[in-house]
């Protein structure tokens, strides 16, 4: 897996979390561009809805400005009501709104992920995920949220296309 990975094609930004160690491990080249963002988000601190919707607001043009080579945007959400159905829409709003927003200003098409997980998530898990996202080319998807349920069973890939079914 390292080996895959080590040829820069994942740039990381955002919040450490321990879920991403395996990632930010990972000996990157400068020669190369990234072809996706990882992105952290401890959201920990969000202990009512409103609060989490400010996380995601301060956090969205951060999350947006990228550079032309990358083609997935994925968000790894540490919160520990990742899996309520509030949460879950919010999100899924949020990552549409930054697909849109890179459109209109980029004219390019770049998938946005998230990931919803908690403490408990495998850092491996993770990193094998991200791995097989960073090889696809964008999808049919171009915004969609997981929790670490869906991806334990199913690549991003087949969760978002289960999704988009």
């Amino acid at each position: 897996m390292r080996e895959n990975l080590s040829s820069r094609v994942i740039e990381m930004t955002g919040d450490p979390l321990r879920c991403l160690n395996a990632i930010s491990d990972v000996d990157e080249s400068a020669d190369l561009p990234a072809k996706l963002r990882v992105v952290g988000i401890d959201g920990h601190s969000a202990h009512t809805r409103s609060g989490f919707a400010a996380l995601l607001r301060r956090q969205k043009g951060k999350v947006s400005r990228i550079s032309g080579s990358v083609s997935h945007i994925i968000v790894v959400i540490e919160h520990p009501d990742y899996n309520d159905s509030w949460t879950i829409g919010k999100v899924h709003r949020w990552a549409m709104s930054i697909h849109r927003r890179i459109q209109r200003a980029r004219g390019i098409d770049t998938d946005v992920t998230a990931l919803l997980v908690n403490q408990d998530v495998d850092p491996q898990l993770i990193c094998a995920r991200v791995e097989e996202l960073a090889r696809r080319p964008p999808g049919v998807n171009p915004a969609a949220v997981h929790t670490m349920h869906e991806i334990r069973a199913h690549t991003i890939a087949q969760a978002s296309t289960n999704d988009f079914i």
